[in-house]
């Protein structure tokens, strides 16, 4: 029986792959095409002093996380080559083992002998959508769910989700269902979430999400620093108010000393007012942000008369916010990784146990 052809999508994929890893490997080494098979090929590569080694690789037109699980743990160096990659399709091929090249530059591939990392960010969102749109996991009202979900341990149905965010139980429905197919989270059909991948949610909401762009926000300066700033709210009548940033991870891990203040209230001008703050255009050492949702303020916690956002808001917004605050970020996450589910909350309804 003759062999079925190699599609020409398949060959065009494996050599833009072959291409893709040339390009980033040192001017001295090879890279080259040791084989080639129905669904990719062997590439070689060659390091300067003539050492050499191979991946394997396996094309895949249309990979969703639901296709990366039921995919075998390589016995060999692999690496999956397609179009594009989703960020959750990505993470759980390193979960099992794979390394990735796709045609908008993401790239992760180790080749044990020699010895060499390949690794490029590329686009995040699919750069050519299917024609039949996908549900859109971003803006305020997805992020309050998907932070909700990070925070609450399960299980929860559609109907107590929908009345804690305050929203349409259809939509959460349909959510929920994307998120299903993304493996962000299990649930039986038509019941209730029964597990979710907390980490991964925060990381859908910092794809799209930014502190200072998501949120309107205003600079001040506070004449006698940020800490006698927050220590004036925390002494007022102010309501409605929580810190975030720097001064909100500060409490549970310990970067470096914060230097700018960042305060969610529903009342900018107010706040400011109370505590004799100046307006600057640029700058300051205090931004007051008119909150995206008012999920910000739930699951608040309180030390010293402080009110302090959750910690997922706090990882949230240091991940995405100016300076240092990424580094800070990364300190929370791993805080709280080593603390789960002490900073969770048991229900939709309860607060976590927090110092």
């Amino acid at each position: 029986m003759a062999r079925k052809p190699v599609s020409q999508a398949t060959r065009r994929l494996f050599a833009a792959t072959v291409e893709s890893l040339a390009s980033l490997a040192p001017p001295d080494w090879q890279v080259e095409v040791a084989g080639r098979s129905d669904d990719g090929g062997v590439i070689r590569v060659i390091s300067s002093d003539d050492v050499s080694g191979e991946l394997t690789v396996l094309v895949r037109r249309d990979l969703t996380p639901r296709d990366v699980v039921a995919l075998p743990e390589p016995e060999v160096d692999t690496i999956i080559a397609g179009e594009w990659l989703s960020p959750r399709s990505r993470e759980l091929l390193e979960d099992i083992g794979y390394g990735y090249v796709d045609q908008t530059g993401n790239v992760s591939a180790v080749v044990k002998r020699p010895g060499i990392v390949f690794r490029t960010e590329g686009a995040q969102r699919d750069p050519s959508p299917p024609s039949a749109p996908r549900l859109n996991i971003r803006g305020p009202r997805a992020w309050a769910l998907l932070r909700t979900l990070a925070e609450v341990q399960p299980p929860y149905g559609v109907s107590d989700l929908a009345n804690a965010i305050d929203a349409d139980a259809g939509y959460v429905s349909r959510l929920l269902s994307a998120l299903t197919d993304e493996l962000l989270i299990s649930r039986v059909p038509r019941g209730p979430v029964e597990h979710v991948e907390w980490e991964s949610l925060l990381g859908q909401i910092t794809a799209d999400y930014s502190l200072l762009d998501s949120n309107e926000t205003t600079n001040w300066i506070a004449s006698a620093g940020p800490e006698q700033f927050l220590d004036d709210l925390a002494g007022g009548k102010s309501k409605s108010w929580a810190v975030t940033g720097s001064f909100a991870a500060s409490p549970l891990v310990s970067v470096a000393a914060p230097e700018i203040a960042v305060v969610y209230a529903d009342d900018p001008e107010r706040i400011a007012t109370a505590t004799r703050l100046r307006p600057v255009r640029n700058g300051g050492n205090v931004v007051i942000a008119l909150p995206y949702d008012q999920i910000v303020f739930e699951r608040a916690w309180t030390k010293d008369n402080a009110i302090y956002v959750s910690p997922a808001q706090a990882a949230i917004d240091c991940l995405t916010g100016p300076g240092r605050m990424p580094a800070e970020g990364d300190a929370l996450l791993d805080w709280m990784r080593r603390k789960a589910p002490r900073w969770q909350a048991t229900s939709l309804t309860a607060q976590p146990a927090l110092p």
